[in-house]
């Protein structure tokens, strides 16, 4: 099994806090592929939503642990 897709997730606050997470989906070309589970952020407290195999996982709320504010989430 190698890895079908993946997405990474790059949170930004106005503090200046700035961290990436990259979760990957695994699989062949002759299976549908699952998507690992949303992990933990060392600088945000992020909340995500349970991820199928066809939809990667999103993000549903983030705080960041600095200032409290709330990041700006891109996701490529």
């Amino acid at each position: 099994m190698g890895v079908i897709d993946s997405s990474t997730y790059t949170l930004a606050c106005a503090c200046g806090i700035q961290e990436s997470l990259t979760l990957a989906q695994h699989g062949s070309a002759y299976a549908a592929g699952e998507w690992q589970k949303g992990k933990p952020f060392t600088h945000f407290k992020v909340t995500w939503n349970t991820a199928s195999n066809f939809a990667a996982p999103n993000v549903t709320a983030a705080k960041c642990n600095e200032c409290g504010g709330t990041p700006k989430i891109t996701i490529s």
